[in-house]
């Protein structure tokens, strides 16, 4: 039997394998796929019921092959996917009498994802969308941005600082003619957005691609025009997991002027991919992600040492996080509110997670109560982080968001509700440590 083996260097711990009988003719028996852990020198053969398989291998030539190395939930659906595609199990061609069942693992199809972003970076279109020329007030231009879109920030930087002002010189230089700028400069500035992408539980549409373009535009004096290549949500069908390796490959330093791959942009959609997709370094999604951003085989191996790292890291910490939604928290949440209560008898004390925006409905509600005649001097809030990720989204996004407006209301309550002579607020936060691991 010919034998082809895939080398295996990062010592993956499965593999997908194919069976394929020589000579075969059209419409008889000839192929058999399947997924094992373990490795390509031990006494496997093959998991197939179909008894015709072990007879034909006794006495046809067969040509045996290892295609794929990764861990047993991506090879049990490398497996799935390869069946499925074939259509296997109702083809008289193949020994496979079911095509298996995906894992939970769902890790994306980063080279169908990479081709996305090489065609809309070579032809500013997706799958017949073309993009269009939109035209802002100047003076408002910034807020409605800010209100009609949310970013994502893929590179561990968040902007390169020299490519903001070289967009604003280029705009300025054309009066913000986009146009003109493209037909006499060839310079081309587009702003790429996923329509309907569901991020913290809210449809948004997700700018994937042009924040430099947006930052340089609004930031000039002439600017007022945008091109957008919006890509509506039946087109794409990606979640906010997808959406974000797609931005990646938009988003290659290297596609900038006089920029570099940096292996820090890399690293970070690495670690991304492996905490979206229950992946580890060895992954051969990683490897995939590795090669599609140009990685030679030193930076591949550097940067999964360092990736092997932060994994850790991340891991130790979540095993450190302290919850609070099991019974023994929701105690030590009531016995702290009771507590502040005593401490501060007038205060109105909201509890719960930081996680979404909950204080806008907090507002409201502590509105309705003082229109009903409640006396308090205070509002606080008691919050406790859910994870680590909802912790830092809280101190980044919601908090800044929402403190204009406590700020506002704590010296508006006074003049509207007479019977208040104060209210002052504060936020408050349960332990995020465990003091004990034991």
């Amino acid at each position: 039997m010919k034998r082809i083996i895939k080398e295996n260097p990062e010592n993956h711990e499965a593999f997908v394998y194919k069976y394929t009988k020589l000579n075969a003719k059209p419409g008889e028996k000839q192929f058999y796929l399947g997924w094992h852990l373990g490795n390509s020198s031990d006494e496997y053969h093959h998991s197939s019921t179909d008894d015709d398989l072990d007879l034909d291998i006794a006495k046809h030539d067969f040509k045996y092959e290892i295609l794929h190395w990764g861990t047993a939930d991506e090879m049990k659906t490398k497996e799935y996917t390869m069946l499925k595609l074939a259509d296997a199990a109702k083809s008289s061609e193949w020994y496979n009498k079911a095509v298996g069942a995906p894992s939970t693992v769902g890790a994306p199809d980063l080279l169908g994802l990479y081709k996305w972003a090489e065609e809309i970076n070579k032809t500013n279109s997706f799958k017949g969308i073309e993009p269009f020329i939109k035209t802002y007030s100047k003076k408002t231009m910034k807020v409605e941005l800010k209100r009609e879109f949310k970013k994502l920030q893929i590179r561990a930087e968040q902007e390169i600082a020299d490519n903001t002002k070289k967009i604003k010189s280029w705009v300025d230089k054309y009066q913000g003619n986009l146009k003109k700028l493209w037909e006499d400069g060839q310079i081309n500035l587009i702003v790429v957005v996923l329509e309907g992408v569901e991020v913290d539980g809210e449809e948004v549409d997700l700018i994937i691609g042009g924040n430099h373009t947006i930052s340089g535009t609004v930031n000039s004096k002439h600017g007022k025009e945008i091109r957008y290549l919006r890509i509506t949500k039946e087109k794409h069908g990606l979640d906010y997991k997808k959406a974000k390796q797609l931005a990646s490959f938009l988003n290659k330093a290297s596609k900038q002027p006089g920029e570099n791959n940096k292996e820090a942009d890399i690293l970070k959609i690495a670690f991304e991919l492996c905490i979206d997709y229950n992946l580890n370094s060895q992954s051969e999604a990683v490897d995939d992600c590795f090669d599609l951003h140009e990685c030679d085989p030193a930076q591949k191996k550097r940067l999964k040492t360092k990736l092997t790292k932060e994994l850790k890291r991340n891991r130790l910490l979540g095993q450190m996080f302290k919850l609070y939604d099991t019974d023994e928290g929701k105690i030590e949440l009531e016995d702290r509110k009771a507590d502040l209560m005593k401490q501060f008898p007038n205060a109105r004390v909201f509890v719960g997670s930081s996680a979404g925006q909950r204080i806008p409905r907090d507002v409201r509600d502590l509105n309705n109560e003082l229109a009903n005649g409640r006396i308090y001097d205070s509002v606080i809030w008691l919050l406790h982080h859910p994870s680590q990720e909802a912790q830092q989204k809280w101190f980044s996004d919601y908090l800044p968001k929402n403190l204009p407006q406590i700020q506002f209301n704590c010296k508006y309550w006074p003049k509207e509700y007479r019977q208040l002579k104060e209210m002052t607020y504060q936020y408050l936060y349960m332990d995020t440590m465990k003091s004990d691991l034991n």
